[in-house]
């Protein structure tokens, strides 16, 4: 009896390590993350926030003549109430297309990206479309975020954009004529791992801490011949094709 008591007991121990060694987040959950750009047609003003449900915050303000990147944390409930906002809207969950009268729209553009449900939704559309609660915790966040901290450190950020439709067939086109269309296999681009972090959540910026982090992303796109400059390429992969770009942290 004691050595069936035993048995089992042993079983249950190598069942439940068989377990968390095919559960590939066991090491603990991911913070929810959105992440999103407010463009101004009228003033060509750029401002990106990226906001964690835990309060971390990275924010990249773009004029004509001025970058400025923060980073820090700010008050976790303010992000909390900005993510049941995120999480209750009909147009993030919907990803409702554009509107056709955008093309003569001249006020603030919101795109948006975040987790609802496990699934990443993503959103093109005008700021003053979301209602007042959503509005409001979107501008408390961004205020207090206006109070952290400048980054003078951080070297850049890397971001991807998955190409579609007609940019698509014409880098296709273009590709095709010149002999550069050599598509990129997951297992090369994880090499460099800001490139797979910026593929796999497309317009989010992603951080180069160092100088090292900048040339490691200019060697693989020299290694790999891909076309573009060294700042703007783009990445025929098994995971689609991407238009990526290195943008200055601070001007």
């Amino acid at each position: 009896m004691i050595k069936w008591m035993l048995l089992t007991a042993l079983l249950l121990i190598f069942a439940g390590q068989a377990a968390r060694a095919f559960r590939p987040y066991a090491k603990g959950a991911q913070v929810k993350t959105s992440w999103m750009t407010v463009s101004s047609v009228k003033t060509g003003q750029q401002y990106y926030m990226e906001v964690a449900e835990d309060g971390t915050v990275v924010t990249r303000t773009e004029t004509r003549n001025v970058i400025v990147t923060r980073r820090g944390k700010i008050p976790q409930q303010l992000a909390k109430d900005f993510f049941r906002e995120i999480e209750s809207s009909d147009i993030i969950a919907s990803q409702s297309t554009i509107d056709n009268k955008l093309v003569f729209y001249k006020g603030e553009i919101l795109n948006i990206s975040a987790y609802i449900s496990g699934e990443l939704k993503r959103i093109e559309t005008p700021l003053n479309n979301f209602g007042e609660a959503f509005s409001y915790a979107f501008g408390e966040v961004k205020k207090a975020s206006a109070k952290l901290p400048v980054d003078k450190k951080l070297k850049g950020f890397l971001t991807a954009e998955t190409l579609e439709g007609p940019e698509l067939q014409e880098f296709q086109h273009t590709a095709d004529k010149d002999g550069e269309s050599k598509i990129i296999e997951t297992y090369d681009i994880q090499k460099a791992a800001p490139l797979l972090s910026a593929i796999k959540q497309p317009s989010r910026l992603i951080p180069l801490e160092t100088a090292e982090q900048v040339k490691e992303i200019q060697d693989f796109i020299s290694s790999h011949q891909l076309s573009g400059l060294r700042k703007l390429f783009y990445l025929p992969s098994t995971r689609g094709t991407f238009k990526c770009q290195i943008l200055d942290a601070a001007k």
